[in-house]
């Protein structure tokens, strides 16, 4: 399971370095993908199968699995962390998700979500408690 938050850099040629905690679960090739709300998603090979088989259509017809796979299946890159623990964020996802050099990595259970750091700020500016109290009742959470 990922949780928790870490600040790190992105250097000038795109490469960032995997928190630590995170590497282990992550393995030797990872999956890094446009995310929701202008971050990426970074997974495992084994929860990024899981993923792409819950998304993908359920048929050649399914104009709405088909929205979905290219969203985020056609944005999809693998990569294998070097030595040092670091991956290489392709210019086309640092452009989607705002990066030019300090993000965030952070734990999601399932994923690693990468933000660049104003917008990780602003996510949690805009992130109201009362919001967060009415989700939680939606999900019975009580």
């Amino acid at each position: 399971m990922f949780s928790g938050a870490y600040a790190h850099s992105v250097d000038s040629k795109g490469r960032t370095v995997i928190p630590v905690r995170f590497r282990a679960r992550l393995g030797e090739r990872v999956i890094l993908t446009r995310g929701l709300n202008g971050c990426l998603w970074l997974f495992s090979e084994d929860e990024w199968r899981e993923f792409r088989q819950a998304i993908g259509p359920k048929c050649v017809l399914d104009t709405r699995g088909l929205k979905l796979e290219r969203f985020f299946v056609g944005n999809a890159v693998e990569c294998t962390p070097d030595s040092q623990g670091r991956i290489h964020i392709p210019q086309h996802l640092r452009e989607y998700a705002g990066i030019v050099s300090d993000i965030w990595m952070v734990g999601l259970i399932n994923k690693v979500e990468i933000w660049a750091d104003d917008r990780w700020r602003q996510f949690n500016e805009d992130l109201l408690e009362q919001e967060l109290q009415e989700i939680g009742e939606q999900l019975g959470l009580g």
